[in-house]
């Protein structure tokens, strides 16, 4: 855990059990002090065993609004097409139900391979493989500066053969912003994405913390945030 979490951090966690599928939540805590000097170093989505994330969400779609959570699980072997890659088993909880999915860190970006999503109960209710990968955040120099702009395109295998393309553009670096967790300075990226689904995001990370906050067809804010 880095020096600066540790200082800001008064950690709860509350203990999930039951199967992958069920809906949980996880309280990360409310950091005691702001963030506001920009790092140089570090990622904007540090990924580890035991991180935690705990936001206030909204969902223009359902209008449903309440807490939503992240936590790494495990560090897993995929198997079949995504054989021998490793990725970070991820448990979202949502206002809905929940997410797992595998996210793989290549040292300069964050893909998503596979998502499964869950119903408030605990029911299966898709299952996405994602050909080559679905990107979460470019870090690599070039798409981290100002005004940086590229596509993305990948194949989503439950929609059979359906190309999805994003617009990514980087719209500011080291922008103060300040939520419930406090003040940091982030990297602001907005994607557009194609399909039926046709999600519209801002996302908002600092270095060393990860997702800050988010806006468009979810909304996101940080209240506390762990990273082993």
């Amino acid at each position: 855990m880095t020096s600066r979490v540790l200082a800001s951090l008064a950690l709860v966690l509350t203990a999930v059990t039951g199967c992958h599928g069920t809906a949980a939540s996880f309280d990360a805590g409310v950091p005691t002090t702001d963030a506001t000097i920009p790092a140089t170093t570090g990622r904007y989505i540090p990924l580890a065993v035991g991180a935690i994330w705990t936001w206030n969400g909204t969902d223009s779609r359902s209008g449903q609004s309440g807490t939503v959570s992240s936590r790494v699980e495990a560090l897993d072997t995929l198997t079949g097409s995504k054989a021998g890659i490793s990725a970070f088993r991820v448990h979202d909880a949502t206002l809905g139900g929940s997410v797992i999915n595998w996210q793989q860190d290549t040292g300069t970006s964050v893909v998503r391979h596979r998502e499964q999503f869950f119903d408030a109960a605990g029911t299966l209710t898709s299952d996405h493989l994602y050909t080559p990968d679905k990107l979460r955040l470019d870090e690599s120099p070039t798409h981290t500066t100002m005004g940086a702009t590229w596509t993305e395109s990948f194949m989503d295998a439950s929609t059979v053969t359906t190309t999805i393309t994003v617009q990514w553009m980087v719209e500011a670096v080291d922008e103060m912003v300040t939520v419930p967790a406090g003040t940091f300075s982030c990297l602001r990226v907005h994607s557009v994405e194609s399909g039926t689904l046709g999600y519209d995001s801002t996302f908002w990370y600092a270095r060393n913390v990860g997702k800050v906050k988010e806006a468009g067809t979810e909304t996101r804010a940080l209240v506390g945030y762990s990273i082993p």
